[in-house]
């Protein structure tokens, strides 16, 4: 593995919009989901992230709306040419929203929080193979791997490993969260709203709004409604894809679209009764509608997967695709292969989701045709993180698996998919991750596409795009949902961004 790279500059720190109309005003933005806590670093759930990372929390470097990874906390780094050290170029003049100095000890201290398996980071096997972070210096932070891995710097920037804390606010990260980002953390009305204000301390360019503010609907229907009022300007995610339409006629809106990491997934517990058979997780597949599911769900925005890929991966393989076409036929065949002959019950639990409501009664029906009968259940997103991705207590539940490039999942024998196949995986991963060219890091990964799909370890159903709805007014929206943020960064009211703005994927 024997490379150096340097990158310079960040769009963090570049260009505001030119012209705003509206400085200092207050944007309201619909959102589905309430995040179950204010601490990104001792909970998965993507509804934290949407509001507290990039915005409240920044990373050494981070993805732009195009997937692309870029510094921001660092203004430079290099990887040594073993791939086996990091050396990151701290910014300097950065302060935390309540005053106090970064510097690299700061930095320092939050991956070496992070890479402490006491700590409880949601994703904290990601940087497992961290053998050390020293900060030798006031400007430079130092990260030495115990082998290469070439998926590093993404991670880092994807996920909430590579927040930087203040390491003299963290007691209070679950009430009271403190970064350097853009906005700062301001107030919570418990499943109702977050309130996010402009951070006076921020090194970068100065907000453009006093607030932002994610509500949140339990209905799309009062979501889409709120916007056609005025009482807010943004969706933040269409939650109901179909209702798409009566924003895309209308001038006084605009709808932003692309693409995302999301692998919307019917999932399986593979330890759970009939499940534990391959035949009849393949059945499953077999008798699930894909294309039916996106244009109904996803209003057709989206690719159908066959694994766990999107199209924006290195190792995205389009065959696997076609791997499970429909075929309710096969299905049954496979059903009585497997000893099911006259099918058997099983318990589908939905979060509060859209995509998840509106999928879960057509997979009922498809799976009743070959005889599965299905009972659906609805819970609150917080009993479902309690009850299916924390106690592994369910059968079948719909999810939008959002992590970026998150393959390495089924390498984790405690995840809750419950994979027998996943010693063979991480195995697979650990060659993947220390491979010397790209050409084999990107055959390995396929392999584990191949692996997962034939062992039909989930029934991915596809990749949706985000769907953004605004008031025609607001400018600096991300373009994608390529990262959990909802960056708000460059938002404002009127006004137009700059090239180099644009060009990082951010919507004019």
């Amino acid at each position: 593995m024997a490379f150096t790279l340097v990158v310079l500059g960040s769009v963090m720190g570049g260009p505001q919009p030119s012209g705003a109309t509206s400085s200092g005003g207050s944007l309201v933005i619909g959102s589905a989901v309430a995040p179950p806590s204010l601490d990104p670093t001792s909970n998965a759930s993507a509804a934290i992230d949407e509001v507290f990372d990039y915005n409240v929390y920044q990373h050494l470097v981070q993805l732009d709306p195009k997937g692309q990874v870029i510094p921001v906390l660092a203004t430079s780094y290099k990887v040594s040419s073993d791939g086996l050290t990091y050396t990151f170029a701290v910014r300097s003049g950065v302060t935390f929203s309540n005053g106090d100095p970064m510097t690299a000890a700061d930095v320092a201290y939050s991956l070496n929080r992070a890479v402490n398996p006491k700590s409880g980071y949601p994703y904290q096997s990601l940087v497992a193979d961290v053998s050390s972070v020293t900060a030798p210096d006031a400007s430079t932070v130092v990260v030495k791997l115990t082998h290469p891995d070439n998926q590093f710097l993404y991670n880092l920037a994807a996920y909430s490993n590579g927040m930087v804390l203040d390491p003299a606010a963290v007691a209070n990260i679950a009430t009271a969260p403190v970064g350097t980002g853009p906005y700062m953390y301001q107030s919570q009305i418990s499943n109702y709203d977050v309130v996010l204000a402009a951070n006076p301390n921020y090194w970068g360019p100065k907000p453009h709004l006093s607030t932002v503010t994610f509500r949140y609907f339990s209905s799309p229907s009062t979501m889409d409604s709120a916007l056609q009022s005025g009482q807010i300007q943004v969706i933040d995610n269409l939650d109901n894809s179909q209702n798409v339409s009566q924003f895309k006629n209308n001038s006084s809106f605009k709808v932003i679209h692309g693409p995302t990491e999301g692998k919307i997934d019917l999932t399986l517990n593979n330890t759970a009764g009939p499940l534990k058979k391959l035949k009849v997780r393949q059945a499953i597949t077999y008798a699930t509608n894909k294309q039916a599911i996106l244009k109904t769900v996803g209003a057709g925005y989206g690719t159908v997967i066959g694994s766990d890929q999107v199209p924006g991966d290195p190792w995205y393989t389009p065959s696997v695709n076609k791997a499970y076409s429909y075929n309710p036929a096969k299905a049954r065949k496979l059903l009585a292969e497997a000893g099911y002959k006259h099918g058997f019950s099983i318990t589908l639990t939905l979060p509060p989701y859209g995509y998840a409501t509106t999928a879960g009664p057509l997979i009922q029906a498809e799976l009743a045709a070959v005889g599965i009968k299905v009972t659906i259940k609805n819970i609150a997103w917080a009993l479902w993180i309690s009850k299916v991705f924390t106690d592994h207590n369910y059968q079948l539940t719909i999810i939008d698996q959002v992590e970026a490039r998150d393959i390495g999942e089924y390498g984790d024998c405690g995840y809750y998919f419950n994979y027998a196949g996943c010693k063979q995986v991480l195995a697979m991963m650990n060659k993947a991750t220390a491979a010397t060219t790209t050409a084999q890091e990107v055959a390995y990964f396929r392999a584990i596409v191949r692996k997962i799909s034939a062992d039909a370890a989930n029934n991915w159903l596809y990749n949706p795009d985000q769907l953004t709805v605004a008031d025609k007014n607001v400018v600096g929206l991300p373009g994608s949902g390529l990262t959990e943020s909802f960056n708000l960064s460059y938002v404002s009211f009127g006004g137009s961004l700059p090239k180099q703005v644009v060009s990082e994927g951010f919507a004019s």
